[in-house]
């Protein structure tokens, strides 16, 4: 009887949960803090050993956004079963912004991503294995954790010291170092979901070409791959880069940018005419292959369906701060 009336009081607590998250998400604001988080409370309490999705899954996008974020920072319960952030040195040379803002920007990518799959594919929750490739410090793969199971989810990154953040901060998901070259350990047809933020970004042709292989040989038929490039007015903006008199304050992640497409003229035709853009940021070594990319539409016609079938290509800011591909196997 007393499981039942605790079940019973789950239930009412998770509607009472949702109705004030979709409140907050319809208005825009973060209203009704109270309520807020003595929901928050009854979902948290006494459950740091179960999985996020055992305790989160169903309730809205708004409430996850909001337990991730502030719930975590206000709420030591929270800090022992979701997700933490690296350094705000490391937050801003990554990504350009720390905090709220840039697990805002990680869970845009997640609701789109997410729409991706069940747009193309099918719902999450029967999704297979994810992986999310150049996983960083794990900005975006954290928010999966409400929908999926965590043994399905899996990061890499050629960062020695990105990978030993995310294995410390999220004891949920896996995570593995990565070669900074193709090919992984993965046997072929592994995974439902690839997806990369900002990594085709910045490689060179060569090694995009060997990596869109690569993907193509682990992702399972019928998958989707989601990665996002750099677009037309980022060449653009790297010349307002380059005469920004503030450059040198800026983290280095966004600095090393002033030096991409110095013939901008050209560049803008080349992306025009489908052509891959990409300026090398100098580095030697390990990470010679490097740079800033802006791939065109009408490259990925030509090049990407030798691999995948095109599903799409999003220019749309609203939407996210890069130009996403969409292809299916």
């Amino acid at each position: 009887m007393q499981r039942l009336v605790q079940g019973l009081g789950r239930r009412i607590l998770d509607g009472v949960a949702n109705r004030i998250a979709q409140r907050i998400v319809d208005s825009g604001r973060l209203s009704d803090g109270i309520a807020y988080r003595l929901a928050m409370e009854a979902l948290a309490a006494s459950a740091s050993d179960k999985a996020p999705m055992e305790l989160f899954h169903g309730i809205s996008d708004g409430f996850w956004f909001w337990l991730c974020a502030e719930g975590y920072q206000r709420h030591p319960s929270l800090r022992a079963i979701l997700p933490g952030l690296p350094d705000e040195a490391i937050q801003l040379n990554f990504t350009g912004s720390k905090g709220e803002q840039v697990l805002r920007e990680g869970f845009r990518a997640y609701v789109l991503l997410k729409e991706q799959y069940e747009t193309h594919v099918g719902p999450l929750a029967k999704c297979g294995p994810i992986l999310d490739f150049g996983c960083g410090w794990g900005r975006i793969i954290r928010f999966f954790l409400k929908d999926v199971e965590p043994s399905r989810l899996v990061g890499i990154d050629p960062v020695k010291e990105m990978i030993e953040f995310c294995t410390s901060s999220n004891k949920w998901c896996r995570f593995e170092l990565m070669n900074r070259r193709p090919p992984t350990r993965f046997p072929d047809n592994m995974f439902d979901l690839i997806y990369g933020y900002s990594v085709f970004s910045h490689l060179s042709e060569k090694v995009h070409e060997d990596w869109l292989a690569e993907l193509r040989r682990i992702l399972r038929p019928g998958g989707l791959l989601v990665v996002t490039t750099r677009d037309r007015e980022f060449i653009a903006y790297c010349a307002v880069l380059r005469k920004d008199k503030r450059l040198n304050t800026y983290p280095d992640g966004i600095k090393v940018s002033a030096v991409s497409f110095p013939d901008v003229k050209r560049s803008l035709a080349d992306y025009d005419q489908g052509r891959y853009v990409y300026t090398s940021h100098g580095y030697s070594g390990d990470w010679d292959y490097w740079g800033d990319t802006a791939i065109p539409k009408g490259y990925v016609l030509s090049h990407w369906t030798q691999y995948l079938t095109f599903v799409d290509y999003i220019d749309d800011r609203t939407r996210c701060s890069q130009n996403i591909i969409v292809m299916k196997k």
